[in-house]
């Protein structure tokens, strides 16, 4: 991908939000405390739900597939690799 579309990407509100959130999910699961990896999970689960619903997928089968923490996890690495660090 060329570097110019990448961060036209990135500055687009919904794409750093997204990048940030994985971010944050990531880092609070390795070095969080309960609450703090609770709250990253949450806000997570809660963007990825919209976004996925946004793009066509039914909400219950989104739900479902975000309730995974699994899932959630690989998401957040990929997206996270795909859009790159994100400067809050």
């Amino acid at each position: 991908m060329i570097i110019s579309s990448l961060q036209f990407l990135t500055s687009d509100a919904t794409y750093h939000d997204l990048a940030l959130r994985c971010q944050e999910y990531l880092h609070y699961q390795q070095r969080g405390w309960a609450d703090q990896r609770e709250l990253a999970e949450d806000m997570l689960f809660n963007l990825l739900v919209e976004y996925l619903v946004g793009v066509g997928v039914p909400r219950p089968a989104a739900e479902q597939f975000c309730t995974d923490s699994d899932n959630l996890t690989e998401l957040a690495m990929r997206i996270s690799s795909t859009l790159g660090p994100v400067v809050a």
